[in-house]
């Protein structure tokens, strides 16, 4: 068998403008192929990227109110399909004032909403968020002046008979949130300093978390990954919840993504199947050549089944050559794709994306194809008889 593949090379090299033409075939297939991954792979992980980015389209906002114990929220947090879940008070959607601590006399009006660590809205910035400590958004720094580190107090007004009450939270402003969680000024803090100052507006002022029996109105609700969204909407509408979620975008993006894998591998197949054609066309008639020189070779005392490995060696050596001839033509076309328009049409990202893997997967694939065609070439090979070469002498 090892005499039959050094003879396959041989063969070969002594034809190597006619093996070479078949290699360029299988390169001239594959390498649209490849092209059209890189450029499906780009667009796609541009688009889902995108969203996955967006921690707003994995948002469920609850329309209007709805009474929710703080049970509900626990046995929702606990949810695999939950990235997180904090609970929205009632007076704090009207605006909190904050001011330097130690001159708490003249604030900055801003909203108070409910935090912690793992809010996707405020990414790393929800890291810093320990106890005593605040994120406040980009525009709230930008009209008063803050930085992180700076000592704070957040006060809340009660109006009463006796005149205006007022209740100080003094916290330490730990990051500034991205300038893409808001563009309001809005503070985002713990629940206990929230409690602490709705109680004081709306109960006993020394009252500094919820009552266990406290219901609250709202929530603020982000699902783990974009396919979770509407598991989740599902869910809660049948709860009896009105919410409003970007499943619908959502699913559109998904369905390109669906619909163009089908797309290709359908032109896959119809590739494969053309390359497999090729070989076994090319391997077939290359062993009727040389059907006399192969028969000599079983007069020879070459057994038939070292023959066998003739047209096998010499297919999988075909299209490992055009394999690899295609992926550094799509490497080379794709990086010129990405030069030209990358930037112009998405923003930076990459327009065609050829990961190692597809390479991996021509280069390996291909071989695997080349040996199942050059089965064709195979019977008439173990057909030869060694009298044949001595009749045409």
């Amino acid at each position: 068998m090892m005499l039959a593949a050094r003879l396959a090379l041989a063969d070969m090299r002594h034809d190597a403008g006619l093996f070479a033409g078949v290699a360029l075939t299988v390169t001239a297939v594959l390498a649209p192929l490849l092209l059209l991954l890189g450029l499906k792979t780009g667009v796609i992980e541009h688009l889902v990227g995108g969203l996955r980015a967006d921690p707003q389209v994995r948002e469920i906002v609850l329309r209007g109110h709805m009474p929710l114990p703080p049970e509900w929220f626990e046995t929702t947090r606990a949810r695999p399909d939950v990235a997180f879940i904090a609970p929205r008070m009632r007076q704090l959607a009207q605006p909190v004032d904050i001011g330097p601590a130690a001159n708490p006399i003249r604030g900055t009006n801003a909203d108070f909403v409910v935090s912690a660590p793992g809010d996707p809205l405020l990414g790393a910035a929800a890291r810093e968020m320990v106890a005593g400590s605040i994120v406040i958004s980009q525009r709230l720094a930008q009209i008063s002046g803050f930085k992180p580190g700076d000592e704070v107090a957040v006060w809340a007004i009660r109006r009463a008979s006796t005149g205006n009450q007022r209740i100080d939270a003094r916290a330490r402003i730990a990051a500034i949130a991205p300038a893409a969680a808001t563009q309001n000024a809005v503070v985002y803090g713990p629940l206990a300093t929230a409690a602490s100052l709705e109680a004081f507006q709306e109960r006993d002022a020394a009252q500094a978390a919820p009552a266990p029996a406290y219901i609250f109105p709202s929530f603020r609700l982000y699902a783990r990954d974009i396919t979770d969204v509407a598991t989740l909407e599902r869910d809660l509408l049948a709860q009896g919840m009105e919410i409003r979620t970007e499943v619908g975008r959502i699913g559109w993006t998904l369905s390109i993504d669906q619909n163009l894998t089908t797309l290709f591998a359908v032109l896959t197949a119809c590739g494969a199947a053309g390359v497999a054609v090729t070989l076994a066309v090319s391997l077939w008639g290359n062993v009727a050549r040389k059907r006399r020189s192969l028969s000599l070779l079983r007069l020879l005392g070459l057994p038939a089944r070292a023959l066998v490995v003739f047209p096998l060696v010499q297919g999988g050596l075909i299209a490992l050559i055009g394999s690899l001839l295609a992926a550094g033509t799509a490497l080379a076309v794709g990086a010129m794709i990405n030069a030209a328009y990358g930037t112009a049409y998405l923003e930076g990202s990459q327009l065609c994306v050829i990961a190692p893997s597809h390479i991996l997967i021509a280069c390996l694939g291909a071989p695997v194809l080349a040996l199942l065609a050059s089965l064709v070439a195979v019977r008439p090979v173990l057909r030869i008889a060694p009298s044949e070469g001595m009749r045409e002498q």
